[in-house]
C-alpha cells in the first residue's frame, strides 16, 4: 500500500506516520506538508532515514506541485491538511477557506484524474452544538458554527458530491477532540501544559462549562487503519468516545497533573459564537470495524500531560514571534 498523507507534519498527521510505520513496515509513506507554524519536520525525526517513509515539502493548494508527489504511485491520500484553531479562523477566515475548501478541491481533482482512493479527516464541529443527551448521528444536517467549522463542512460536500457525481472513491472520519504528543502550543492541553510548566496562568474562556469529547491520537489512528484497511467509498464515520468533560473540569485535571495550584486560573471573556457543547454517535463505526478506544480518558491524560513536561524542550522551540502575538492578541496580558 503506498500511501500519501497530507499534513503528516502536523498533530494528527505525525502521529499517524509513527503509527503506520510501526504497524505496517510494508506500507510505502510519503509525508506531503507545506511545515506552516503547526508543523514541522521534527515531529516525524528518525522516521525519514527508513526507505519506506519520504517527505515532501508542498501546498495542497499547488496542482502541480502535488500532481509530482502523486504521480509516484499512490494508492490513497489520507487528508490532514488543515487550518484547525478556532480562534484563527475567527481572526482570518480566508486562510482557512483557502486550505480547508480549495485546496480539498484540488486534491479530489488530482487524484480523480489518477483513480486514487481519498481519505478525509474531519471533524465533530460540522454538526454544531450539541443539545444534553444528545448524540449526533452521521445522518444529521451540517450546522456548523465557527469559520473554521464551516470550512470543514464545506470540504465534507465537496466531497460527497464528488462521489455522487463522479463516482470518485472518497470516505470521510469525523473525529472528536484528539489528545497525545506533537501538539502545537495553541491548543488547550499543550499550552496548558506550557504555561503551568512555567509558573505562568492559564486562559479559560467565559465560565469554562462548555463540554468537548475526548479521544487519544493513538486510538485516532488505530481508527484511520481500519478505514484504509476496509476503506468504503462514499461514506461518512463518526470516530469518538464517551469521554466528556467540561473545559473548567479538564484545567483542574491539567493543573493537578503538572503540580501547580487553581489560583493560576484565569476566566476571560468568552469566545464569540463559542458552542457549548459536541458529541457524536460512532456506533456505526464501532460496529462496521469492531473499533473501541482502547484507553480511557485518565489513562490518556496523563500520559499525554507526562509527555509535555518530558518534552519542554519541543515545547520550547514552539514559542514563536507568532506564538506570542497570537497568546496576547486572544488573551491579552495575562495576571
Amino acid at each position: 500500500m503506498n500511501l500519501l498523507i497530507t499534513g503528516g507534519c502536523g498533530f494528527l498527521g505525525s502521529n499517524l506516520v509513527h503509527y503506520l510505520a510501526s504497524a505496517h513496515p510494508e506500507y510505502y509513506i510519503t509525508v506531503y506538508d507545506i511545515l506552516t507554524y503547526a508543523g514541522s519536520r521534527s515531529n516525524i525525526r528518525g522516521l525519514e532515514n527508513r526507505k519506506a517513509i519520504a517527505f515532501i515539502e508542498g501546498d495542497i493548494c499547488d496542482p502541480v506541485r502535488l500532481a509530482g508527489a502523486l504521480d509516484i504511485g499512490v494508492d490513497m491520500v489520507i487528508n490532514l491538511a488543515a487550518e484547525t484553531h478556532v480562534d484563527r479562523s475567527i481572526m482570518s477566515p480566508v486562510d482557512f477557506v483557502r486550505t480547508n475548501v480549495y485546496g480539498v478541491q484540488v486534491m479530489l481533482e488530482q487524484c480523480r484524474e489518477r483513480s486514487i482512493a481519498f481519505l478525509q479527516i474531519s471533524t465533530d464541529e460540522v454538526y454544531g452544538p450539541a443539545p444534553e443527551d444528545i448524540r449526533f448521528s452521521e445522518h444529521e444536517p451540517l450546522l456548523p458554527t465557527s469559520p473554521y467549522a464551516a470550512s470543514k463542512a464545506s470540504a465534507d460536500l465537496l466531497i460527497l458530491a464528488a462521489h455522487r457525481t463522479y463516482r470518485q472513491d472518497v470516505m470521510i472520519l469525523r473525529p472528536v477532540n484528539n489528545l497525545g504528543p506533537y501538539q502545537y502550543p495553541e491548543k488547550i492541553i499543550p499550552l496548558f501544559c506550557d504555561r503551568l510548566s512555567r509558573g505562568l496562568p492559564v486562559p479559560v474562556y467565559g465560565d469554562g462549562c462548555q463540554i468537548r469529547t475526548w479521544l487519544h491520537v493513538d486510538d485516532f489512528s488505530r481508527a484511520v487503519e481500519l478505514a484504509i484497511e476496509g476503506f468504503v467509498s462514499g461514506e461518512c464515520f463518526n470516530v469518538g468516545s464517551k469521554w466528556e468533560i467540561t473545559n473548567i473540569d479538564l484545567t483542574k485535571r491539567i493543573v493537578k497533573l503538572v503540580g501547580q495550584s487553581e489560583k493560576l486560573i484565569r476566566f476571560v471573556d468568552d469566545r464569540p459564537g463559542h458552542d457549548r457543547r459536541y458529541a457524536v454517535d460512532f456506533s456505526r463505526f464501532m460496529n462496521r470495524f469492531g473499533w473501541l478506544p482502547g484507553r480511557d480518558f485518565d489513562r490518556a491524560i496523563e500520559k499525554t500531560v507526562k509527555w509535555y513536561l518530558e518534552n519542554r524542550k519541543w515545547l520550547d522551540t514552539k514559542r514563536t514571534k507568532d506564538y506570542g502575538e497570537f497568546i496576547d492578541r486572544q488573551y491579552g496580558k495575562l495576571k
